[in-house]
């Protein structure tokens, strides 16, 4: 018997994102996602550099000033910054520090969940 694993609504949200919308990012959130995957969940760097060029393959890369400081985590900065400059829609997040704060700017914060009900 084989059990086959539904993907989660993260994985979801972002296959959207990259198949229906254009993904915003820069070098410092490239980075931490990498850092994250790596050191975090353990999983190979070569594995992680692969899926990044194939969901960030279509996206589009921001230069950020470095000037937001409203967030008590500077990556939450750094991430509210590049939504921003790049005239995003929606951020989509599962850090309660953004989500909390529901918008900022033009930019509505939502889980992937929501995200996914959002943009059918």
């Amino acid at each position: 018997m084989h059990f086959v694993r539904r993907p989660s609504s993260p994985i979801l949200a972002l296959e959207r994102a990259r198949n229906h919308h254009v993904i915003a990012i820069c070098d410092g959130i490239e980075e931490e996602i990498f850092r994250i995957l790596t050191q975090r969940f353990g999983w190979e760097p070569a594995a992680v550099q692969y899926r990044l060029d194939f969901f960030l393959a279509k996206s589009i890369r921001c230069v950020l000033p470095g000037e937001l400081h409203i967030c008590r985590d500077p990556n939450d900065d750094m991430v509210l910054e590049c939504a921003v400059a790049s005239g995003a829609e929606f951020l989509v997040a599962g850090d309660k520090d953004l989500l909390v704060l529901g918008a900022y700017q033009d930019v509505r914060i939502v889980t992937s969940a929501e995200f996914l009900a959002l943009s059918a």
